[in-house]
């Protein structure tokens, strides 16, 4: 299988781990910078129960080859910063292509 067209992949963005401390303030701390990745964001409703509240959803691809830094491990709960706004992960999606991984999916929510 191919790899994602290098010229798709134009965005940046930092992985980071959210840590609460002693008093619930949230510190996150930088994995790494993501380098030639694809975001898509989309905005949507969510209904509490009580109002429809704005809120903001997206998708991350991360290809195996042309994507940087190599090696870098996703899990759900990590915190994503893409044009100054925060994301959690939500879900971490591996796509093969035979035997080797080709690109990773991260579900984002905000």
């Amino acid at each position: 299988m191919r790899p994602m067209p290098r010229d798709l992949m134009i965005h940046s963005a930092t992985l980071a781990l959210c840590a609460p401390d002693a008093y619930g303030a949230v510190t996150l701390t930088p994995v790494a910078e993501l380098t030639r990745v694809r975001v898509e964001t989309t905005e949507t409703l969510r209904d509490d129960g009580q109002a429809l509240r704005p809120g903001l959803s997206a998708v991350l691809w991360y290809d195996a080859r042309h994507s940087g830094p190599r090696g870098v491990g996703f899990a759900p709960g990590q915190m994503l910063l893409f044009e100054g706004r925060r994301y959690r992960v939500e879900t971490v999606e591996a796509r093969y292509g035979g035997r080797r991984l080709h690109h990773v999916e991260l579900g984002l929510s905000g």
